[in-house]
């Protein structure tokens, strides 16, 4: 099946206030397509993904979704290419599960907002696939961080987009849950062709599931790499370049060096 482009970058710089986090960075995301974005915290991770979901304006360059330029789309049409699931998003939230996955309807519902047939059917399914019909009725703030991950999750899915984006999902996750999500992002790439960019700390899980990579490093360098290409331990181990740890290609996890 040929890969449709989705989204392309070129030599776009992202920041606050006009001053740069992250410069010239190019790059295209195709259907199927699962990217992990890794870095420490406060080399540009969220400053770009803001970007992407059009919260923040780039500095330069050009952002193009679908071969259009991102600023040139309405709040309402960018809501039917693009779902956002944010850190920490709906904790404290005075609404029904349901009701949140029904907001991921709202770009294509008429003045009224009144859901139709379709609409609950499409809710209903969104909420089967993560695994969270059984919430439908349960208040959010009730629901543990796992349980309101899945909700997120389903709301992203009712919005039917092509684009899935995604700022560290597994944040607050125990191991459990973060594989349990994990595992539904790599289905929902796979099977119904979505283009799907996550940020996480997690190089375990990003291995595993992602296509590729992006990493931002230390000095802010913005490199694209192959997921498959990492895993024999040589590459990570230079890249991370640590003396606390070292990775593990055999066993797939990084081990501390503690002396026994």
């Amino acid at each position: 099946m040929d890969k449709k482009k989705y989204i392309a970058l070129k030599e776009v710089s992202v920041g606050y206030d006009g001053v740069s986090v992250l410069k010239d960075i190019s790059f295209d995301l195709y259907s199927g397509e699962l990217i992990c974005l890794l870095g420490a915290n406060g080399k540009g991770k969220s400053t770009l993904l803001k970007t992407l979901m059009g919260i923040l304006p780039r500095l330069s360059g050009e952002i193009l979704l679908k071969g259009k330029d991102l600023e040139a789309f309405s709040a309402e049409e960018k809501a039917k290419e693009m779902a956002v699931v944010l850190t920490d998003s709906l904790r404290d939230v005075t609404m029904k599960a349901k009701d949140v996955v029904a907001t991921g309807r709202y770009p294509y519902l008429s003045w009224n907002a009144k859901l139709k047939q379709e609409d609950e059917a499409i809710i209903e399914a969104s909420l089967s696939k993560v695994g969270a019909l059984e919430y439908v009725d349960r208040w959010m703030s009730g629901l543990s961080d796992g349980e309101r991950q899945r909700v997120i999750l389903a709301r992203a899915l009712a919005q039917q987009t092509d684009v899935l984006l995604l700022d560290e999902p597994t944040a607050f996750l125990d191991l459990a849950h973060t594989m349990e999500l994990a595992v539904l992002l790599k289905k929902f790439s796979r099977e119904e062709g979505k283009s799907i960019i996550m940020s996480t700390h997690d190089w375990t899980t990003a291995l595993q599931i992602a296509d590729r990579i992006f990493w931002i490093d230390e000095t802010s360098d913005f490199h694209i790499l192959e997921a498959e290409a990492l895993k024999n331990g040589g590459k990570m181990n230079e890249m991370l370049n640590s003396p606390f740890g070292k990775w593990n290609s055999d066993k797939g996890r990084f081990e501390l060096l503690i002396d026994h």
